[in-house]
């Protein structure tokens, strides 16, 4: 694969010994956009810029077998042969309501990947700069408990992890939140780090934190929508207001190879065959339709409109939105 040409790493699948992610911090060539979903405002909030290897998220992946020059393969979703696997949350300001959906890696906290341990980003004052203050926020929800989606639900006060926005509810649900505080995720929690401890468990002990159901709606215009199968208890985001609609996906478009081979799963599927079956519903669904994706980590965290792709599977067309 001509892509990863310069990698030093054999493209034949699974037995390949991946390269060590990369990552930059969010600079000020990072886009600070807006789109309007009906009387909806939605900002991408941006922490950082992270690129990994394929065999990272997809191990089974017979990378000889790509086309190179494929659009979900060029970039902007692979740079030197690297995933662009961005990283932030997004706000979603509705005409009475501040509610962010996912949250990041987080700041300070101490991670087995050495790129998410002890961050110092410039994360609030992206939230700032879209015109909103952490008190303002009053509801958080995260779409999964993955340790990129929950990092700045929490900041260290000098004496312990509290809930960083302080008038924030925070929603996940109970199938969710059961996996990781159980002995089923036990693996991953080694590999990830006990992030539920000091990003998840104070919400908790704070009495901030809402086991809900996976339909729940928020507002007139947000509600959830079912979507286990990358985790137990994942959820989407959707959007509906004055005729116009969008999802906020999470981690089931991971990569944009996933929009060209909606069943191939990433490895940190908890169920990858459901994981796949919700996608490809989710997909289905919104394909060809004035309905906005906002996946969690493409390209500057940027949405887009999925079209059926004449030769199988999905496209992209991103949708840029408005500067700040």
């Amino acid at each position: 694969m001509r892509g990863c040409g310069d990698t030093g790493i054999r493209g034949d699948g699974g037995a390949a010994v991946t390269a060590p992610p990369r990552v930059r911090p969010r600079d000020a060539a990072t886009p600070e956009r807006q789109v309007r979903v009906g009387a909806v405002t939605i900002i991408p909030l941006l922490q950082l810029h992270y690129r990994v290897h394929p065999l990272r998220f997809f191990p089974d992946l017979d990378l000889a077998a790509i086309d190179p020059d494929a659009w979900y393969w060029r970039p902007p979703y692979t740079e030197d042969g690297f995933l662009v696997i961005d990283m932030g949350g997004f706000l979603v300001r509705t005409p009475d309501r501040n509610i962010l959906v996912d949250a990041g890696v987080g700041n300070g906290k101490q991670r087995p990947n050495a790129l998410f341990t002890g961050r110092d980003d410039d994360w609030f004052a992206v939230l700032r700069r879209a015109g909103t203050a952490p008190d303002e926020i009053d509801t958080v929800v995260f779409t999964h408990l993955h340790v990129d989606h929950v990092g700045y639900a929490t900041h260290f006060d000098g004496t312990a992890w509290v809930p960083a926005f302080p008038n924030a509810r925070f929603l996940t649900t109970a199938a969710e939140l059961e996996h990781w505080i159980g002995g089923a995720a036990a693996g991953d929690r080694a590999r990830l780090g006990e992030y539920i401890d000091d990003s998840v468990l104070p919400l908790r002990d704070a009495g901030v934190l809402e086991l809900v159901e996976p339909d729940l709606r928020i507002s007139p215009e947000v509600r959830l929508l079912p979507a286990a199968g990358h985790t137990p208890g994942n959820v989407c985001v959707e959007v509906d207001s004055d005729g116009r609609r969008a999802v906020f996906a999470g981690d089931m478009v991971h990569h944009a190879l996933q929009l060209a081979f909606p069943d191939r799963s990433t490895d940190f599927c908890v169920d990858r065959r459901g994981a796949s079956t919700a996608r490809l519903d989710l997909l289905r669904g919104i394909a060809d339709r004035d309905v906005l994706l906002f996946p969690a980590h493409f390209p500057n965290s940027t949405p887009g409109r999925v079209v059926t792709d004449p030769a199988g599977g999905y496209r992209y067309e991103m949708v840029e939105g408005d500067p700040l």
